[in-house]
């Protein structure tokens, strides 16, 4: 019956059989009967491996595999087995659009490769290459995916086969961020009378935009308009706007605003209101009326699930900035991570909800959020800073084991060598301390004096050098000695740092209180409360109190009662957080002592 079919004639007979046979196949399709529509099919693949209908013939078999219940290999593992093109190549093909529905990505890939590999690749398969290349580009391999496209273009394709190729290779070059050169493929795919015309322009309008070349932009936008593409042309212009917010441009807002009133009705407004409101929270001071209107205005405008997902991660910030009870900011945080678990802002999120808990002291929550989110995205930018600060949540739980904990998990910081590798060594040397593993504690602290550690850390590391000298002087007065020339070394390298040059000459007066030398003492405490820092820095108060009560202590137990006053008067002008606890002091001091002048 098959032989009876297909006449292999030249001219209507045999076309007139193919078709026949398609029909034949679709009967058996209507009638949920593939299986027996698929013989006939098989049969021509067989009889006839070069014929130039092979491809259609192809489809449609593939068309009548993917209506079985399980669908056959036999045939086409068969035919991929055989040296005859282009059968092999096309059975190969079609194998590897079998592993994709099958989800088999990495052997639909070994079928691609091997259509690859195939000298020469004939014509009819350049739309496999061209399905390859659109796979590597989806998997982010977007030199490979050119040099296939480059591969496909060697076949001599047919001419629709040669635009797709072009436009893919548009596409490759966008993904590259190599903007000029893909707006260029597009523009010229733009200018055919092409199916493809209307998106290539529009491809090549975006493409223009994000190279930052704003006439080729706004020409290529009104020649959408042109067109009658208002859609596409609004799109741009709304793409427009949103660049210019993420650039911080100071048109952004009015560009914005503009898309808003002119396409109210725009399935994208949503996100123009998001941009709006975004814009409002960054400014300075943030405009939290203004944030909430727009966030409002874009829930009502049936959102797109990109506009839903920026507003329901923006919430969380502007309850956070209303000043909002943290259990406002961890609930809105949870809800954000059960509505857009696949976010790319789920480690912004979580690493927001892990600080709110540590806010609130809820130290065992923060750590688990912390490690969550370290373990969820081990390559992150915010990977060592979450696992730093889960080690830091650990050290300040009460648990037993927490304190090894935290020591693991700044090891693994100090590991990954990045910029908290510092920090992390001082927090386990702080750590060793508590454990009374003193000598490990100097061995961190040198470690980070010695290498290429930040001020900041080798000033931490100074002071908590210099910390252990003090806290073992029970055991040897030098180490007093050793502690106050330390604390000296601080201060002096630390002149234009308020807090660790108070810090380290309070530290030194104790030293010298311990060490029976009040006078010098004294005059370490008087030398913090003489320090003017320059306007523009942050007063420092709390070692400038600790100094100053100290002082007036010392002055008291001398019975210096007016030198004393004036301390405490000090104290009180510096309008600091216990001025009201000087002022206290004071008039206790001039009842006691009638110190009314």
């Amino acid at each position: 019956m098959l032989d009876s079919l297909i006449k292999k004639s030249e001219g209507e007979s045999r076309e007139t059989a193919i078709a026949a046979l398609f029909a034949m196949a679709d009967a058996h399709l209507q009638m949920n009967t593939p299986e027996a529509g698929d013989d006939y099919l098989e049969g021509f693949i067989d009889r006839h491996p070069i014929d130039p209908a092979l491809p259609q013939v192809f489809a449609k078999l593939d068309q009548v595999y993917r209506a079985e219940r399980k669908p056959p290999r036999n045939e086409l593992e068969k035919w991929a087995r055989d040296a005859t093109q282009p059968r092999r190549g096309i059975a190969r093909w079609y194998l590897a659009q079998s592993e994709l529905r099958a989800g088999r990505r990495e052997e639909a890939i070994r079928q691609f490769e091997q259509i690859r590999r195939t000298t020469p690749v004939p014509a009819v398969l350049a739309p496999a290459l061209l399905q390859y290349a659109r796979l590597q580009i989806e998997a982010g391999k977007v030199n490979e995916a050119q040099a296939i496209l480059g591969e496909a273009g060697k076949t001599n394709p047919a001419t629709q086969v040669r635009e797709q190729i072009d436009f893919e290779s548009g596409r490759a070059m966008y993904a590259a961020l190599k903007f000029r050169d893909a707006g260029d493929r597009f523009e010229t795919l733009g200018n055919n009378r092409s199916a493809i015309a209307p998106v290539a322009l529009f491809n090549a309008s975006l493409a223009s935009l994000r190279a930052d070349d704003k006439t080729k932009t706004e020409r290529e936008k009104a020649e959408l308009v042109r067109r009658g593409q208002l859609d596409e042309a609004a799109e741009v212009a709304l793409e427009q706007a949103i660049i210019a917010a993420g650039r911080g441009e100071k048109n952004a807002g009015a560009l914005l605003q503009d898309f808003v009133r002119r396409f109210p009705s725009h399935p994208r407004v949503s996100e123009a209101q998001i941009a709006l409101a975004e814009i409002a929270y960054h400014a300075a001071p943030p405009k939290l009326d203004e944030v909430e209107k727009n966030l409002a205005a874009a829930r009502a405008a049936h959102p797109t699930e990109l506009a839903v997902e920026h507003a329901d991660y923006l919430a969380i910030w502007l309850a956070d900035a209303r000043g909002a009870d943290s259990d406002r900011v961890v609930a809105s945080a949870r809800d954000f991570l059960r509505a857009h678990p696949n976010s790319p802002l789920v480690a912004e999120v979580r690493l927001k909800l892990a600080e709110s808990h540590f806010r609130r002291q809820d130290f065992a929550s923060a750590q688990t959020e912390f490690e969550t989110l370290a373990q969820e995205n081990p390559k992150s930018a915010l990977t060592e800073q979450a696992l730093f600060l889960a080690a830091q949540s650990a050290m300040a739980s009460m648990a037993s084991h927490s304190l090894d904990h935290a020591l693991e998990l700044l090891t693994q910081v100090v590991a990954m060598n990045g910029e908290f590798r510092w920090a992390a060594r001082n927090e386990q040397a702080a750590i060793e301390r508590r454990l009374g593993k003193s000598q490990d504690a100097q061995a961190l602290y040198d470690e980070v004096l010695k290498e290429d550690a930040r001020g900041a850390e080798k000033r931490e590391a100074l002071c908590g050098k210099a910390d252990i000298f003090f806290e073992q002087a029970n055991a040897s007065a030098a180490n007093l000695d050793r502690a106050v020339g330390i604390y000296d070394q601080l201060a002096n390298e630390a002149a234009n740092q308020p807090h660790w040059r108070n810090q380290a000459l309070f530290k030194k007066g104790v030293c010298l209180e311990k060490e029976s030398d009040r006078d010098g003492a004294l005059a370490t405490f008087y030398r913090i409360l003489e320090f003017n820092p320059s306007p523009d820095q942050p007063p420092e108060f709390f070692w400038f109190y600790k100094a100053g009560f100290n002082a007036a202590r010392l002055l008291e137990e001398k019975q210096k009662w007016e030198a004393a006053a004036a301390i405490y008067e000090k104290l009180v002008a510096a309008n600091g957080p216990r001025s009201e606890e000087a002022n206290a002091r004071l008039g206790q001091l001039r009842l006691e002592h009638f110190l009314w002048q």
